[in-house]
This record gives structure tokens, C-alpha cells and sequence, in this order.
């Protein structure tokens, strides 16, 4: 009887004791897990260095891109000249021209008309990356003040910076648009010239004269798109060129001096953005 007394005491101590886990019905299905909650990140700012990431960067990835297009012509234009000594033929009537024969760009061979062709590939994304950076500076956000004058001053000093290396970039592109539109035309001119006899010289000017095409009702023919930029490079103070006729070698040096002047104000702009970002990342 004694021991019974003992052994209620003791079964009840131990159900007490015992862990939850074992008491649970290991029927029930295990809980889902907890999902955690979102992290937060505030990001702080200025309107300074959010001009710099939303505009400059952009700008400046523009004229790198470009930089690396133009310097693809410089070597199509020793092509060229390659060119020119393989179609000349001292036999000829007509050889090169009239022009010296060592410079001479008129001398037509597949060499010349392959490397023509390569550089006119190169006209098209240079003047888009042009528009595309100039827009990208000259945006009514780009005018907006900070709201700090010493900030309006270093972005204003950027953007002039970043506006004339993209004025030597667009002259960059006046030359080789101006040597592939020039040999193009002059292809179109002198094609076909056997045929000439055989064609009817009828003058179409009397019968359908030429009109005047007046710009659309909404059309400003003053507004074509996008700013005008305020530095522009005139090309006859490069040195070496001159109006009319210019030997290839000629323009060849005048892409390098231009190319060089364009290094000269990135650099300068370069320098300007990297204090700019020393702010920004404090």
C-alpha cells in the first residue's frame, strides 16, 4: 500500500516534466516556415550627384562609345591610300586626275571602294551618339537649379567641359562624313558616263518646274530637334586643311589634331567629374 502511495507521486512528476514535443500528436503536420520580413534601404542624395548619376554618366559613356568609333577610320583611311597606288596606272589618260599621283584620293580600285564603304559605316553611330550626349546635357533638368550655388557652378563647368569635347567630335565627324560623302558623289558623278550618248537630252525644267517645299503647320523650322550646341569647331583653323581640294594625308593629320584636342577637354572634364564624385561619396 505504501509503495502505491509513492508510485502516484512520482508518475505525475514525471508527465510534468517531460518535454511538449513528446505530449504533441505526431500526426499533426510541422508549421510553415516564417517568412522574413523586407529589408529597408534609404538612399540619400543630392540633387548635385543626381544630375551627375542620370546625366553625366550617361553623356560620358556616350562620348567614350564615340571615341572608340572614330578611331576605327584612322586606319581605314591608310586603307584607302593603299588603294590608290594599286588602281593607278601611269598609261592612263586620266591617271588619278590630274591629282599627284603618292596623294591622290580620286584613284578608284576595290580596295578604295571597300575602305569608302567601312567608313560610311562608321558616320552613322557617331553622329547618333552625338545628338544623344548633347541632349543628355543640354535637358531643361541639366538648367534646373541645385539649390546650392557653388553645385550649379562645378555641374555648369562639366557640362561646358563635356559640350566642346563634343564639339571636336562632331568636326571628327565632318571629316570623315565630308571624305565618304565627297567620293561617294563623285562616284555617282563620273558612273554611267558611257551611256551618256545614248540617253534622251530632254530638258523635264519646263514642263515640271521645281517647287519650294514650305515646313509642315507643325513643324518650327527653327527647332529641328535639338539644342545647338554653343562651341562649334570651324575646320579651316585645323592646320593643314584648306578650302577645295585636300590630299588624304591631309585630312588624316587634321583627324589626329582633332582626335588629340578631343583627349585635351575629356581630360579636363574627367578630372572635374572625379572631384565632383569625391563629394558624393562622402
Amino acid at each position: 500500500m505504501l509503495n502505491r502511495r509513492l508510485l502516484i507521486p512520482c508518475t505525475l512528476a514525471l508527465l510534468i516534466c517531460r518535454p511538449p514535443a513528446v505530449l504533441a500528436d505526431t500526426s499533426a503536420s510541422p508549421a510553415p516556415a516564417r517568412t522574413p520580413p523586407p529589408e529597408i534601404y534609404h538612399v540619400i542624395t543630392t540633387p548635385f550627384c543626381a544630375k551627375l548619376h542620370d546625366r553625366v554618366r550617361p553623356a560620358v559613356a556616350m562620348i567614350l562609345q564615340t571615341d572608340q568609333t572614330i578611331a576605327k577610320s584612322p586606319p581605314l583611311f591608310n586603307r584607302y591610300a593603299r588603294g590608290t597606288f594599286s588602281a593607278q596606272d601611269k598609261g592612263a589618260g586620266n591617271f588619278s586626275n590630274g591629282a599627284p599621283a603618292p596623294d591622290s584620293m580620286y584613284a578608284q580600285s576595290p580596295e578604295t571602294s571597300m575602305a569608302l564603304q567601312q567608313m560610311s559605316y562608321l558616320v552613322s553611330p557617331i553622329a547618333q551618339n552625338i545628338i544623344a550626349a548633347q541632349k543628355m546635357l543640354t535637358t531643361v533638368e541639366m538648367t534646373e537649379s541645385t539649390g546650392n550655388p557653388s553645385d550649379d557652378k562645378k555641374l555648369a563647368q562639366i557640362k561646358d567641359q563635356l559640350l566642346e569635347a563634343i564639339a571636336y567630335q562632331s568636326a571628327s565627324l565632318d571629316l570623315i562624313n565630308g571624305f565618304v560623302a565627297t567620293q561617294q558623289m563623285g562616284e555617282l558623278q563620273h558612273a554611267g558616263q558611257e551611256y551618256i550618248s545614248d540617253l534622251n537630252q530632254t530638258d523635264l525644267s519646263a514642263t515640271k518646274p521645281l517647287q519650294q517645299v514650305t515646313p509642315g503647320p507643325l513643324q518650327d523650322p527653327n527647332a529641328p530637334g535639338i539644342q545647338q550646341n554653343p562651341y562649334n569647331v570651324d575646320l579651316l583653323a585645323i592646320p593643314g586643311l584648306a578650302v577645295g581640294y585636300n590630299p588624304l594625308t591631309r585630312i588624316v593629320d587634321g583627324l589626329h589634331y582633332v582626335q588629340a584636342e578631343t583627349a585635351k577637354r575629356e581630360n579636363q572634364a574627367g578630372t572635374s567629374i572625379s572631384n565632383a564624385l569625391l563629394e558624393c561619396n562622402r
